[in-house]
């Protein structure tokens, strides 16, 4: 796709900025009125074709009220200079006028040259108006921001529902297939993955049933006219719109807890109107005997899963509400809402919520299959009301919980009171030393602990000693760090652990009572506690001598294990040479990290201070957490009634097939190899902060 409009856009490159230049003489906008223009003389013709032939009076009574939306809009227009009041007023009168067009397809005319005229008319406007809206996004005229219909597409359908009332009857059913329609826009400008068989879904439904079934044959061009106009906007920014996930769907996500829960209550109704239209198949079908108790059955399961569905979609926006509390009092430049989402687990979150969504957005389309009513166009609208609905719900799952970050607890400390002489052995500082120690050490700890406030990361604890610490101690300290789980019950993807303080010319960490702390001791704590959880282990050290320590990361086979450390190149230039302290790395290395707009070069000449990483063998095979069925069956037994514990058996089905399952050894050798050979400068960890290499 992104060489596909590469290609396109370089092609269109002369002509476009040809066209850029003429619209400093002659705005695009005001050429694009050309369609409008056509637009209205198509209207004209075939309003006055209809009231030729048929008199109605119904249709002169909204000609008219349509001449005077239209005189009010020039009012607005020129004499106000309301211009967005007068293009709503003029949207809504098209979508009114062309909806009696519409409805009013007459066959004893249908071939009159009035009639052949104002069709090729409805064509070339649609034609002007894509190609217009095209150019708008080619010159990059268009501002794109978060919204679920603009004002165009809103007056719009609500004038084609507004022209329905010459329907009588069927009045209902169009208003329903017209907030269908506007919940299919919505899906394809939120860009949720089954928004395209979505579309195709409706309008196959529309043109091949609903019509029929209210016994009313539609003027083709007019409501591709109609459709097309609404539509060619929404399919175009989803090529064209850079907005993230997030921007997207900011305008639902940020709305109060007044709106969200009132957005769960439509939901909840308009899923109870659908499943009451579907029961209707109990009454109309032929053969009752088999429909009903085949109703009564997946009735039973649609009920089941989607109350589940609207429990999940409630504790979900409530999880987004509490992260929204906390983003609204972060400082500007550290907002970042996915870091706070990632944070509070919302990924493991949706990745259970999804197949929840999933199973009953299944039984959906197997209670349409079973109470499938051809000629009950209120079934048909409800049907394609709630497609989209349950398509945009399960979108917005899967899309988070696939992009947003793992869980992240660290844990630093700092230890200064001590150094090591050659022969290993370890003493207290002299006494003039330990003031100067304990202020730089200080610093230290309050730099990491702004690192772990910036990225979201849980704070297990940020400890300093100035008396030394014992074997006894560090642990205490990490043992308990590695038995930590989130709030939620499973473990954290990652567990940072930050050191700095004297060490061994072999790396190992220097302690009180001359002991160390070996890498291998480490090692082997991590694996008695996370040895087969998948979670990693990221060590953050600034010290002299770590480089021995990233050898053996580097060597380990069986464990996802980092390390992020520094080297310290000597000086050439004596006389001008600056004193590098313990602590000068983890300054720059945080500032790299928490600083949007920094100027730290890792790779640049002449650094001192340099930057490297290891990772173990295995590491480029690490995922963040999937839910397991043991995870499936705690959310479901804490959420719902156990009652309803055989559908976990459903829900424990596999989520996902792996197409290319037979070629993942190959891959993650490939990965592998890369990283061994081609290790890249800097390695994204997924919790907002790299690790680098010089």
């Amino acid at each position: 796709m992104l060489s596909f409009k590469y290609f396109i856009s370089h092609c269109l490159q002369f002509p476009f900025s040809k066209m850029i230049e003429l619209q400093k003489q002659c705005n695009v906008r005001y050429i694009g009125y050309l369609s409008s223009l056509i637009l209205l003389v198509a209207i004209s013709v075939g309003l006055y074709n209809r009231w030729v032939h048929s008199q109605d009076t119904t249709i002169l009574v909204l000609t008219m009220l349509g001449l005077l939306l239209f005189a009010l809009c020039c009012i607005f227009y020129y004499y106000f200079g309301l211009e967005n009041v007068s293009t709503c007023f003029f949207n809504l009168w098209c979508g009114c006028l062309l909806g009696m067009i519409t409805f009013t397809e007459i066959e004893e005319f249908k071939y009159e040259t009035n009639e052949m005229l104002m069709d090729i008319m409805l064509m070339t406007s649609l034609g002007l108006k894509c190609f217009w809206s095209l150019v708008e996004r080619l010159c990059g005229l268009v501002t794109y921001r978060s919204i679920l219909l603009n004002n165009m597409e809103a007056f719009e359908l609500i004038g084609f529902a507004v022209a329905s009332v010459i329907l009588k009857d069927d009045l209902v059913a169009v208003w329903l297939l017209v907030v269908a329609y506007a919940f299919t826009l919505m899906a394809l400008r939120l860009r949720v993955f089954l928004a395209i068989p979505t579309v195709i879904v409706a309008y196959s439904i529309s043109a091949g049933f609903f019509f029929p079934a209210i016994n009313v044959v539609p003027n083709p061009y007019a409501l591709i006219c109609f459709a097309g106009r609404v539509a060619i906007d929404t399919c175009l920014d989803t090529f064209f719109s850079s907005l993230s996930l997030l921007e997207r769907w900011q305008c639902y996500l940020f709305t109060n807890r007044i709106l969200s829960s009132l957005s769960v209550l439509l939901i909840f109704c308009i899923e109870i109107t659908f499943f009451v239209f579907a029961g209707q198949v109990t009454i109309n079908h032929e053969e009752w005997y088999f429909s009903i108790p085949f109703f009564i059955l997946f009735g039973l399961l649609w009920l089941c899963f989607h109350s589940a569905q609207i429990f999940t979609w409630w504790s979900f926006l409530s999880k987004v509400h509490e992260c929204l509390i906390i983003y609204e009092t972060m400082s500007t430049e550290a907002k970042s809402l996915s870091r706070i989402m990632a944070s509070k687990g919302l990924r493991y979150f949706c990745l259970i919520s999804q197949r929840f969504v999933c199973f009953s957005f299944a039984t959906t389309l197997m209670l349409t299959a079973v109470s499938w009513q051809k000629d009950n166009a209120n079934f048909l609208s409800m049907f394609l009301i709630v497609l989209p609905l349950e398509c945009m719900q399960l979108g917005l799952l899967n899309e988070l919980g696939s992009s947003l970050g793992g869980t992240c607890i660290g844990y630093a400390l700092v230890a200064p009171s001590n150094f090591c002489r050659l022969d290993g052995d370890t003493v207290l500082l002299p006494a003039n030393a330990i003031q100067e120690h304990s202020a730089r050490s200080t610093e230290i700890l309050n730099t990491m602990q702004t690192f772990f406030l910036y990225h979201m990361i849980d704070i297990f604890s940020c400890d300093y000693s100035t008396s030394g610490l014992t074997m006894d101690t560090v642990e205490s300290k990490l043992k308990s760090l590695f038995d930590k789980q989130t709030k939620d019950g499973p473990r954290y993807d990652s567990y940072v652990v930050y050191y700095s303080g004297h060490v061994h010319s072999n790396g190992d960490w220097a302690l009180a009572g001359d002991a160390s702390l070996k890498f291998e001791t480490l090692v082997e704590w991590w694996s008695e506690a996370c040895g087969e959880s998948g979670s990693r282990l990221i060590l953050v050290t600034d010290t002299k001598h770590s480089l021995e320590w990233v050898k053996k990361v580097r060597r380990n086979k069986e464990d996802f294990i980092a390390i992020q450390t520094a080297i310290t190149e000597k000086s050439t230039d004596l006389e001008n040479a600056t004193t590098i302290n313990i602590g000068d790395f983890t300054k720059e290395w945080v500032d790299y990290n928490c600083t949007k707009e920094t100027d730290i070069n890792w790779s640049e000449q002449g650094r001192i201070v340099k930057a490297t990483y290891g990772v173990s063998k295995t590491w480029t095979d690490f995922i963040f957490h999937s839910p397991t069925e043991q995870d499936i069956e705690t959310h479901w037994q804490n959420s719902f009634p156990s009652i309803t514990r055989p559908f976990i058996i459903i829900l424990s089905m596999p989520g996902n097939t792996n197409i290319l399952g037979c070629c993942d050894s190959c891959i993650r050798c490939i990965t592998r190899c890369k990283m061994k050979w081609l290790s890249p400068l800097t390695i994204d960890t997924g919790h907002g902060f790299k690790l680098v290499r010089s």
